[in-house]
């Protein structure tokens, strides 16, 4: 890397000289480096400690943040947002971490009653990332399976015209089937179902299930969900899970071919290497090959993929031609794919890769060749500019040699320009100069006994054998229980390609496992049919070159203004901090804008902070705060991922009674001999200052504080449809704001268009439900007019749903048994009400108390001058649980330390000498233990190494 700076230091003197030359180049240039310097690109990846989970494991993982271009440590943002989300992208966990120096390790427990079984996405990002969109997201599929009574579904789709024919077996982890067990199946559309119906299974644990598929619909979208119904009562059992099973076909017809000209363009009368990828109706790569025809049905050229479904041809297009690929796909079916049309007139780009050199050609048709115009080829990897010419065709077709010395290891994007700095030809290629870490793992012994120690020697050396200072992370796993992926995506795969790319790559790592002529050939392959990422050209050359919409945030801060009754900023405002975990507090006061930011904070637990603000005279009355807070990211869909138990492989799959063994195994290895089971007593929940008739926590459900500190900035709604049993709520599209001002308490005006013959309300266990803030049912607020028609009454209510989060209540309190309602029935609910209304009796409502913070009713929803804010809090990781071996504990019995994930150390550090030492202890299983080893020296290199070591049962 220090090379390659010294080079690149005389690459841009080059450039200086050579735009003194040509302003347009120097304009052309200012632009790119403008972009670079004003919005630098972020790189992140993050090793796991495997590749799937069991629920009650815990995930954890190494992050190593990284500015694009050098690939050294980001200074740029200090806090990191890992999250997991559901197949529907739904996100159930996201924690925030800190950075510092580029990196950071964490974990997130896989608890049971957050994470069903199924497929998930592990997404992780900064918020300036965020700037760049998707592509630059970490994100990684995982699969997590309940081993311990989980079901597998064998699953066979057929297709016949516009009918779909499902064959679904069901079960064990030791395949005995599901027999004549009663399933709910829903045919589901992404969230919206389409058909409905209860199916039986037979002997064998199978079903048939045919239906139409909707014309428009793509197969894409579409799944079968299965739920077990209990026996005998006919509702769905709450222990059984919901299967979700994506429909997949494999029609060979259905292929997509596609055919992309080297440099973007085939143009006539030159010689042209166009790539193609061939990808299945299940999104997975397929080989094929074929032959392309003109249109005198003339044969031109045979191609066949040499891996992945990718390959490449030459053809020199003529004018006026056109040119068909007559394909050979599975079951040798043949079909016919139209190649791109032909250009009569423009430029073309190729580049071959040599030992040390690019010769990169530059061609155009003769009234280009002939004309005076001047051409821009400028040459950059990850924004860094590396090389740059001006071309003229004055002398017909350009050749020129570059050394790949003038760029660092990576993927080089050439772009030719015109005279107008619009792009006309695009080409990337691969830079290796074999400069990756080497890494050496050392074992003591070549076969190690149960429970013995073992200790690993980590050596460190660069590409010229010198010994490397670095940071690094290990994960062991145990084979027998943990398949590693041997060429899946690796630190050196993700940060030097796949980060670079857009879509996905299958089994990255396979490019770099070996440095084969035919891996080359494919990895050129690769790069002639993926789109790349990239700075935008008509963004960096635009009128209005673009700014960055989410900031940096290098460390983590508490900002935001303070407003006066005009929504104007009131400056010198005296502004108090409180922080309750850990205790204390901090001042500070607001700029001319009324701006305010607190630094030095170190959010972790339930964090919490009580913002007070006062003006000038020492008062808060008729001013507001308000606070920056982070707004997570809506991430497009993934679309539907095949969940482990789907078509599995079972020989990889651990016995159903592993999760159960490595929960007693750790009891035991604590030191706390045999596990019991866990007697809970619970005390009853009581909601501070409550208004409940029925006397504090006399309720049906009760949501006190602490229930509410974790679901942040949700929607009273959203809360109470995601914590109250029974709740539910008629269809509706509605979604006008109450208030203009979230802090004003100013009474809503409600413009009620409604249709009398269709009822909308909100239900608890079909009872209808009554609102009660602070002791007020917002039913009987005077001056509100709900209108005739219980729609009105339920876009009423549904304002206060809206308005109110979880960050405004203390506390829920839900009444729908006659013990509990009844008061309420007394109290609010006359009998001139029940009488005239469809529900007469106090038993067909159903009341909700909400505690507010303020205590002031439906429209305070905080102290005036105060702000409750709740930010997510720094999840700090856990230290890997190692077990000790000694004489002492040698009682422990055998056979229950059946860890799957060895060792985990997030921070391997080798000294001036490139050298580290780790040990551990090895398990109660003779297994193969895989090791993984990557990490980074933090000037720009990376290393990764895969290594086995054996344990016996001696």
């Amino acid at each position: 890397m220090k090379k390659f700076v010294i080079i690149l230091v005389f690459v841009l003197l080059s450039i200086t000289v050579m735009a003194q030359v040509n302003s347009g180049l120097l304009t052309t240039l200012s632009s790119i480096a403008g972009m670079r310097d004003r919005m630098p690109i972020e790189k992140l990846y993050l090793q796991l400690d495997k590749p799937y989970y069991a629920l009650g494991d815990t995930l954890r993982f190494k992050a190593y943040l990284m500015n694009a271009d050098f690939l050294k440590p980001s200074i740029k943002s200090g806090l990191l947002y890992v999250e997991l989300d559901d197949n529907t992208n739904k996100c159930i966990k996201r924690i925030m971490v800190p950075v510092a120096s580029g990196l950071s390790w964490g974990d997130i427990a896989l608890i049971d009653k957050d994470f069903p079984e199924g497929s998930y996405t592990l997404r992780a990002y900064t918020n300036w990332m965020l700037n760049f969109g998707e592509d630059y997201v970490f994100k990684k599929s995982i699969n997590i399976s309940a081993l311990s009574g989980s079901t597998l579904v064998k699953a066979v789709f057929k297709a016949d015209k516009g009918k779909i024919q499902a064959n679904l077996r069901f079960t064990g982890l030791d395949k005995s089937p599901y027999r004549l067990k009663d399933m709910q199946l829903r045919v589901m559309n992404g969230k919206h179902s389409l058909f409905k119906n209860t199916v039986s299974t037979g002997m064998d644990g199978s079903m048939d299930v045919n239906f139409d598929l909707p014309e428009n619909v793509s197969i894409k979208d579409i799944s079968i969900q299965a739920q077990e119904i209990k026996k005998g009562v006919g509702l769905i059992a709450q222990e059984a899970a919901t299967l979700v099973i994506p429909v997949t076909l494999n029609r060979p017809e259905n292929t997509d071919v596609q055919f992309m000209p080297e440099g973007g363009n085939m143009v006539n009368g030159i010689n042209t290497r166009v790539g193609f990828k061939a990808i299945s109706e299940d999104g997975k790569a397929v080989d094929i090959s074929g032959k392309v025809f003109n249109s005198k049905n003339i044969e031109v050229v045979t191609f066949k993929s040499t891996h992945k479904g990718m390959g490449s041809f030459e053809l020199t297009p003529v004018a006026g031609e056109s040119y068909n690929a007559k394909v050979t796909l599975a079951g040798n079916i043949a079909k016919s794919y139209p190649l791109p049309a032909i250009n009569t007139t423009g430029t073309t780009l190729r580049i071959e890769a040599k030992e040390k050199e690019l010769e990169v050609s530059i061609n155009a048709t003769p009234d280009v060749l002939s004309s005076t115009n001047t051409y821009y080829l400028i040459a950059q990897t990850r924004g860094l500019i590396c090389y740059t010419a001006a071309i003229s065709f004055k002398n017909g077709p350009v050749k020129k040699t570059i050394g790949k010395d003038l760029f660092p290891t990576g993927i080089a994007h050439f772009t030719l320009f015109n005279s107008a700095n619009q792009p006309l030809n695009e080409r990337i290629a691969y830079i290796s100069h074999n400069d990756n870490l080497q890494i050496s793992v050392a074992a003591g012994k070549p076969v190690y006994s149960i429970r013995d120690s073992i200790a690993l020697a980590i050596t460190v050396k660069d590409n010229a054998g010198k010994p490397v200072r670095g940071n690094f992370s290990l994960a062991v796993t145990d084979d027998s229980q943990v398949r590693a992926d041997s060429i899946g995506s690796n630190i050196i795969s993700n940060l030097l390609m796949t980060s670079d790319l857009k879509g996905t790559v299958e089994e990255p790592g396979w490019y770099f496992e070996k440095n084969t002529p035919e891996r080359i050939i494919a990895f050129d392959n690769l790069l002639l049919t993926q789109g790349w990422v990239g700075y935008d050209w008509k963004a960096i050359f635009g009128a209005k070159p673009p700014q960055p919409q989410f900031a940096a945030e290098p460390e983590f801060i508490v900002q935001g203004k303070v407003t006066n009754i005009f929504n104007k900023g009131v400056e010198k405002a005296g502004m108090v901090l409180f922080s309750r975990k850990p205790e204390f507090v901090r001042d500070t006061v607001t700029d001319k804008d009324g701006r305010f930011t607190f630094r030095k904070l170190f959010p972790i637990d339930t964090a919490e902070f009580k913002i007070q603000a006062r003006n000038r005279s020492g008062k808060s009355f008729n001013i507001g705060i308000e606070v920056n807070t982070f707004i997570p990211p809506r991430f497009k869909p993934n679309g539907l991922i095949m969940s482990w138990y789907v078509n599995s492989d079972t020989v990889s799959l651990s016995n159903s009674a592993t999760k159960a063994a490595q929960q007693h195994a750790q009891a035991i290895l604590k030191g706390e001999g045999h596990m019991l089971k866990e007697v809970v007593i619970k005390e009853k929940k009581i909601v501070k200052e409550s208004h409940n008739l029925n006397g504090p926590g006399e309720a049906d459900q009760v949501f006190d504080e602490q229930d509410l500190l974790k679901a942040g900035k949700m929607t009273l709604g959203d809360l109470l449809k995601e914590k109250v049993k029974g709740f539910n709520v008629g269809p509706f599209d509605i979604d006008a704001p109450l208030f203009d001002n979230g802090m004003t308490n100013q009474k809503p005006k409600i413009d009620i268009k409604s249709n009398p013959r269709k009822r909308v309300s909100y239900r608890i266990n079909e009872k209808e439900m009554r609102l009660i803030i602070d002791g007020t049912d917002v039913d009987q607020i005077d001056g509100y007019d709900t209108g005739d028609t219980p729609t009105g009454r339920f876009i009423f209510i549904k304002h206060f749903m809206d308005y109110f989060s979880a960050e405004d209540i203390k506390g829920i309190e839900v009444m729908f048994n006659s013990a509990y309602n009844s008061s309420y029935g007394i109290q609010f609910l006359g009998n001139g009400l029940l009488a005239s209304t469809k529900y007469p009796h106090v038993w067909d409502w159903g009341f909700i108390e909400i505690t507010t913070r303020s205590g002031k009713g439906p429209f305070m929803k905080t102290t005036t001058g105060t702000y409750l804010y709740k930010p997510l809090p720094f999840t700090l990781a856990k230290q890997f649980y190692r077990p000790r071996y000694t004489i002492k504990n040698a009682i422990i019995a055998m056979g229950t330390d059946l860890r799957s994930t060895i060792h985990w150390a997030p921070s391997v550090v080798t000294d001036k000498e490139g050298k580290a030492t780790v040990s551990f202890f090895s398990a109660d299983k003779p297994a193969n233990y895989t090791l993984i080893l990557e990490g980074t020296d933090l000037t720009g290199a990376f290393g990764y190494n895969r290594e086995k070591i054996k344990v016996s049962k001696k």
